[in-house]
């Protein structure tokens, strides 16, 4: 009886995994083969419609918003979580559209503003190796294909997801855009490798990191989890670190990448966990300053404060 319900189990599994992977793909074909504006704005709906319907982890978003914005209203921060469900709807527009864009499209579309802090970054390695620091913020998929475009060598790590059959179509989908992508927690040795080959390495730093994986950090207010690898392998390197965040402009088509100023290790430096947790720590700011400048362009829906120190519950269901 246990190996048959186990086999349920896994049949149903298989089924649900294949279900969603096809209703992905449905969905891209859909947003790809319909106009621009048609595709932006069923998006833009979808992402209403999510809101609206409660959909799986609004609650958490919500969660995420009192965190950070306790002094709003809850009209307010309803508000926030609507435009970034909708900025999140078009996200997924535009990329079902990234293998349609030239080069020269991706250029048009994503203007650039300090470049000059790119090429000091580069100009710092001795090979061009650059640690590119970003979140999951504005149309986070479209920035790197434009970097691309603009003539950047990037890889990226990102999370895998749980289901096989999603995470290939989404990486047929990447490799259309002209980026390099490697899955977190397996690329530790290939991330070595991109900067050794004197790519730009952007990571998504805006992920709670487990027990035993990051340090604690805060972020607006409140501890969080940050992953520690990616600091310690930059000051394992050397290599400076760019921050770099895509912002969707006004008309909700065109985009600006933002690179700042980079951050170098000082001389001398080693990735001790006292220098560890200071890049992790100076990192998170970064970002929260970005999430503050515009709070409708960051994707709330993920448990960032699920980690917590020991003694303290997670603000989770």
């Amino acid at each position: 009886m246990a190996e048959r319900a186990a086999q349920l189990r896994e049949n149903w599994l298989a089924f649900r995994q294949r279900s969603a992977a096809r209703l992905a793909e449905s969905m891209l074909l859909v947003l790809r083969v319909l106009s621009e504006k048609s595709a932006l704005a069923l998006g833009a709906a979808l992402g209403r419609s999510w809101v609206r319907l409660s959909g799986p982890r609004t609650a958490d978003a919500r969660v995420n918003l009192r965190i950070a914005f306790p002094a709003w209203s809850e009209e307010r921060r309803e508000s926030v979580l609507l435009r970034s469900m909708e900025n999140m709807g078009r996200n997924l527009a535009e990329f079902a559209r990234i293998g349609t864009w030239s080069d020269a499209e991706l250029r048009r579309r994503v203007r650039v503003e300090g470049m000059e802090h790119a090429e000091a970054a580069s100009a710092a390695s001795p090979n061009g190796a650059v640690l590119v620091l970003t979140a999951h913020f504005g149309s986070w998929e479209l920035l790197a294909a434009a970097a691309a475009a603009h003539g950047m060598p990037i890889s990226a790590v990102q999370r895998p997801r749980d289901n096989p059959l999603l995470e290939d179509l989404v990486s047929r989908v990447r490799a259309q855009g002209g980026a390099e992508f490697m899955a977190r927690g397996n690329a530790a040795r290939p991330a070595l490798r991109a900067l050794r080959s004197g790519r730009y390495l952007a990571i998504l730093y805006d992920r709670n990191a487990r027990p035993g994986e990051g340090v604690f950090v805060p972020f607006f207010g409140r501890l969080a989890s940050a992953v520690d690898g990616p600091p310690r392998l930059a000051l394992r390197t050397g290599v400076a670190v760019l921050p770099a965040f895509i912002h969707r402009e006004p008309d909700g088509i065109h985009h600006v990448c933002r690179f700042l100023p980079p951050l170098f290790a000082p001389p001398g430096a080693c990735a001790n966990a006292n220098a560890v947790a200071e890049s992790a720590k100076r990192w998170t700011r970064i970002i929260e300053e970005q999430v503050r400048s515009a709070p409708e362009q960051w994707d709330w829906s993920h448990r960032r404060w699920k980690t917590q120190p020991q003694g303290e519950p997670a603000p989770y269901r």
